[in-house]
């Protein structure tokens, strides 16, 4: 079999050095480590960090003096939106990315003694048009063209449907025409396929970029980390004693526990980067209700710009007066998992979330979960690993996940449910086979075995 060269190109940092990721760097990084465990393949990556550094060989990070740019919302670690850069700084920002990527481009096909055969950039905005450029310049100077495939995220599409909406003034037209005039993702596109974590973010693409061929659309579900994420019924039956050793997150309201001091008949987990879409807020305010009615904690984990933190803490322990509920702040992995398999159900109440990794996670570790009907839950939470409440917001949303949080309990979910999920993501959503799958869309090995959006 021949080597493949893989590089790839991500907007935002990785979980590590104490720094909590964005869905699309953690997707990055447990993409990184499985193409490396495939034989006769190698890759080297790229991604931006203020803070974090590599003694990797095969990682590069390209250090910044200003927070990693955004497309929209909120991340972990940056509120520095593209829409805030002038056209000198972006213009600025895009070629220093460009240059520095060639470079690392250059290094690893001088290290490998081979051209690099598929790039993949991460975010259908800026990196799909940097490879593309970098391709043309290889081809302008004899060298062989790499096979291109962007991994279509969820920032940029909403980035590109507020512009195409037109009425949010943060959001003028300025980037999606940008895209249109360099053809990035045109009929004639140089971009060879395109990925997405769910039917509905493919849809999403295609709303936005309806000249891009269906039959270059890939559908990816997400994979985890199978020798990360486990079941492990030790951990839940001592979860008193892990409980009362956690470190709690700082937090800027005074009277906030300062440790768990209470050893809990149930648990419920909630893991994700603290935006308006997340939701929090409404199970905290569920958390109000069930708190009084039943000897239940709630374990927060992720983290967000410190207005956002502010704001959680001063609803969680000043509004809602909770006391068996605890931040934890971000958390490396394989403290996500223990948290996860010692939880008797995982809550994630997000608005349209693009894929939903943490439930995934959450499920590998045995544990149910209980999310939302809508977004790319619907494609895998089923009644048989947990359960999906009607999309709706306020008092509703704060009812309706009471009652099915209370059905969990009832029904020890735990144990009719959770052994069915674990073995549920361990047969369809590893990281390795969903890379394997990418590749053999690629026609890189085989030809594809995924289904396109226009095959469906």
């Amino acid at each position: 079999m021949d080597k493949q060269l893989i590089f790839q190109l991500g907007t935002n940092n990785w979980q590590r050095e104490g720094e909590f990721a964005p869905g699309s760097g953690i997707l990055h990084e447990a993409h990184h480590a499985a193409y490396n465990r495939m034989p006769h393949t190698r890759c080297y990556s790229v991604y931006p960090s203020t803070a974090q550094s590599s003694n990797d060989p095969l990682v590069s990070v390209l250090k910044l003096t200003h927070e990693i740019p955004i497309c929209e919302s909120i991340s972990p670690v940056s509120s520095y939106r593209f829409h805030s850069m002038s056209n000198d700084e972006f213009t600025q920002y895009r070629d220093h990315v460009l240059e520095f990527v060639e470079r690392c481009i250059e290094n690893a096909e001088m290290a490998e003694g081979m051209p690099v055969t598929l790039a993949i950039a991460h975010h259908s905005f800026l990196n799909p048009l940097i490879l593309g450029r970098i391709n043309e310049r290889r081809l302008r100077n004899g060298k062989p063209r790499f096979q291109l495939l962007c991994f279509v995220h969820g920032t940029a599409l909403k980035m590109f449907a507020h512009e195409k909406e037109g009425v949010d003034p943060d959001y003028p037209s300025r980037f999606l025409p940008m895209m249109e005039r360099e053809g990035v993702f045109s009929a004639t596109s140089t971009v060879d396929a395109c990925a997405a974590i769910s039917r509905e973010q493919l849809e999403k693409f295609a709303a936005v970029f309806s000249d891009f061929p269906a039959e270059r659309m890939i559908l990816s579900p997400n994979g985890y980390d199978a020798n990360v994420f486990q079941a492990n019924s030790a951990l839940f039956e001592s979860r008193s004693s892990l409980l009362a050793n956690a470190c709690l997150a700082p937090s800027p309201v005074v009277h906030a526990p300062k440790k768990i001091d209470t050893k809990p008949d149930k648990v419920i987990v909630f893991c994700g980067k603290f935006a308006d879409w997340k939701r929090l807020d409404s199970l905290l305010r569920a958390a109000s209700q069930y708190e009084k009615e039943a000897n239940v904690a709630t374990l927060v984990i992720g983290s967000g710009p410190e207005d956002a933190i502010e704001h959680y803490h001063r609803l969680a322990y000043e509004t809602l007066k909770l006391r068996n509920t605890f931040f934890l702040g971000p958390l490396p992995h394989a403290e996500i998992a223990n948290y996860n398999a010692l939880a008797d159900v995982g809550v994630y109440p997000s608005r349209n979330e693009p894929f939903g990794l943490v439930f995934i996670e959450c499920m590998a570790c045995g544990t149910p979960v209980i999310g939302v009907n809508s977004g790319g839950p619907r494609d895998f939470v089923t009644n048989d690993v947990g359960g999906l409440v009607p999309e709706c917001e306020g008092d509703d949303l704060v009812n309706a996940l009471l009652a099915i949080i209370k059905k969990a309990f009832a029904e020890d979910w735990k144990k009719t449910k959770g052994p069915v999920a674990a073995n549920y993501v361990q047969e369809n959503f590893s990281v390795d086979g969903q890379c394997q799958n990418l590749l053999e869309a690629m026609s890189l090995q085989k030809p594809s075995l995924i289904p396109t959006l226009a095959s469906q």
